[in-house]
């Protein structure tokens, strides 16, 4: 992720995050938070583009956006899915593109900050789970500022009814393996989901996402503020009332290791 800027761009690579989950979140390593030269601000429910480099798409995969109001995350922050890619991301590509690292490969995505979120300071999250190769989870954050917008430029995505803000889905790292070959469905994708891969790689209805005994998911920091749960694919399922802290009102809630893409 180059748009919005990363926290400690500089020593930011691109592998994915660590098997063990030892740097989740946003690949935690030493001054893991030094703010960007130049804090991206972002006005609500107006169109805006994620911005990537890279070449290693690994078949596509699905990805989320996540906000969390904690400037320096760690594994107790609460994490609220604003947006979910079920397919087709960061690209619809059965093969890599062409360069390194650092080659420009025009790979963005659209999304908008939803119209029931507060203005304020956030960390936005990028979560990516490729389709091909290694069963990996990838995470960049960076430091935003969302301010209020005008009713009259509404990203024409952004849905009226009362919006739905899961915890962020989290695997590869936790014991919960996710299955290669298929773009997964997440189990909470929240209320905005984009496809855009082949549908006849998405995960089927039903299936679970992952397999296995997880040591630890993102639900786990609002156990106190969840109204109902239930134990399912990740050790816990909350409900769509999940109650949220980020909602204005209380009636709103790559790789084979060649680490050449981010």
């Amino acid at each position: 992720m180059i748009s919005p800027e990363p926290y400690s761009n500089e020593t930011l690579n691109n592998s994915p995050l660590a098997e063990n989950g030892s740097d989740f979140p946003c690949k935690l390593r030493t001054d893991a938070f030094l703010a960007s030269s130049t804090e991206t601000i972002y006005q609500i429910s107006i169109e805006n583009t994620m911005k990537f480099e890279g070449s290693a798409t690994h078949g596509g995969g699905s990805c989320q956006l996540s906000l969390t109001e904690d400037r320096e995350p760690t594994k107790d922050s609460e994490w609220k899915v604003i947006k979910s890619y079920e397919g087709g991301c960061p690209a619809n590509a059965e093969r890599n593109f062409a360069g390194g690292a650092t080659a420009d490969n025009d790979l963005q995505l659209d999304f908008a900050i939803p119209e029931n979120i507060q203005p304020g300071k956030y960390t936005l999250a990028w979560t990516w789970f490729n389709r091909i190769g290694n069963r990996e989870m990838y995470m960049n954050c960076a430091p935003i500022t969302v301010a209020s917008g005008s009713s009259q430029q509404s990203y024409k995505s952004i849905q009226k009814q009362t919006p739905n803000f899961p915890p962020m889905f989290i695997a590869n790292i936790n014991g919960c393996i996710t299955k290669e070959n298929v773009d997964i469905r997440f189990p909470q994708p929240g209320s905005i989901v984009e496809h855009n891969g082949q549908l006849n790689n998405l995960l089927r209805g039903g299936e679970q996402p992952c397999t296995g005994t997880p040591t630890f998911s993102a639900l786990a920091a609002i156990r106190s503020t969840i109204p109902d749960f239930a134990k399912g694919v990740l050790g816990e399922t909350v409900s769509s009332s999940t109650s949220s802290a980020f909602a204005r009102t209380s009636s709103c809630g790559a790789l084979r290791r060649n680490y050449d893409h981010r």
